[in-house]
């Protein structure tokens, strides 16, 4: 199994922090933030130095919704001239103009740009606060919550045959799934050095754990999300249970099989999770003795090995319905926090 990281640059601005500071800091600061209720919009602005500034905007129509927006720009005067960040060899597109202070920030077009196209960042919005931001993350997360629970009930109730009994293995499976998403996803605030006490070394067993910032419920929020989405999707009525085809879990997890005529199966499963921090890649081939059908389900399992150092992965595969399980178990330590179980739907193959 190999190892690497893979970038997703939607993942790399979410929520930059929640602390709230002047617009027009000479230093750079921790990030102001302001918010369009009527349009559930949220605007991150962080200044750098030498007078740049990074501007995000995240659109929650959906609860736990990854739509966003970033820019960057400078200050100039009393407001910040800004356009989106893209790739060297591309257009930035439309210049923008933020004016306003620690109340609130209206972004409007540049003056005499021609057909200028807004990506929908324009309007007010105003300055809420850490507290504030915050309780607007843990509805949010609630929102999310309760959309996944009444995707689990309709998909129990309403999917078709077999694959009713899927919502209640996944909703089983979700508190671990939603656990090994955060430990890549979310990354706590540096917590201030403070001097060792005896109090401090000793805590006492009632003592309250650290306050969740904004950033812990948005990314429980976008987990959520990304579970409902999934679940909310029923499986291809057009499977029969058979081995060839693409499948995905929701949550970056992607296997692909092929059935060869002699009966074996050519596997190859990726994944890439939370974005660019982690991935993992791995593929080989089971052995047509390896594969079993019985009462309508399939089984295959063998051991995949890869790299020079000959590492082996013990790969066991379940095919039932419109879906595939996953398990699989390395024999050597792996350092990456990526994860190839789980549940994945199936689609069908494209026509070559």
């Amino acid at each position: 199994m190999k190892t690497h990281c893979l970038a997703n640059p939607r993942s790399l601005w979410l929520l930059l922090g929640v602390c709230a500071a002047p617009l027009f800091s000479a230093e750079p600061q921790t990030p102001s933030h302001f918010f369009d209720e009527p349009g559930r919009r949220y605007l991150s602005v962080r200044p750098q130095s030498g007078g740049r500034v990074d501007v995000t905007v995240r659109a929650a129509g959906d609860p736990g919704s990854s739509w966003l927006w970033v820019g960057q720009g400078t200050r100039q005067e009393k407001q910040i001239v800004f356009a989106a960040v893209v790739a060297e060899d591309q257009d930035r597109g439309a210049f923008f103009v933020a004016k306003g202070g620690e109340s609130k920030l209206e972004i409007s077009f540049r003056p005499g740009q021609k057909m200028p196209q807004d990506p929908g960042i324009l309007g007010v919005y105003r300055h809420i606060s850490e507290e504030k931001l915050t309780q607007l993350m843990k509805k949010e997360f609630q929102a999310a919550e309760d959309r996944l629970d009444a995707t689990l009930k309709n998909a129990s109730r309403t999917w078709s045959g077999v694959d009713k009994a899927v919502a209640g293995d996944w909703k089983t499976r979700w508190p671990g799934l939603r656990e090994k998403w955060m430990k890549i996803a979310y990354q706590p605030p540096a917590q201030a050095a403070a001097k060792p006490t005896v109090a401090a070394t000793t805590p006492s067993k009632d003592a309250a754990g650290p306050e969740k910032d904004a950033n812990h419920w948005l990314k429980l929020a976008q987990a959520t999300a990304l579970g409902y989405s999934f679940m909310q999707q029923p499986p291809e009525l057009r499977s029969a249970g058979g081995w060839d085809g693409e499948y995905d879990d929701g949550f970056g997890g992607h296997v692909s099989i092929r059935r060869s005529k002699d009966g074996r199966l050519r596997v190859t499963l990726s994944c890439t999770r939370g974005g660019e921090l982690q991935g993992t890649d791995l593929s080989g081939a089971i052995p047509a003795e390896a594969v079993h059908e019985k009462d309508g389900e399939s089984t295959a399992e063998s051991a995949f090995t890869e790299g020079e150092d000959q590492r082996q992965t013990q790969v066991r595969l379940r095919r039932k319905g419109g879906f595939l399980w996953v398990e699989s178990k390395a024999k050597q330590p792996n350092v990456s926090a990526a994860w190839l179980d789980g549940v994945y739907r199936w689609s069908p193959a494209p026509v070559e």
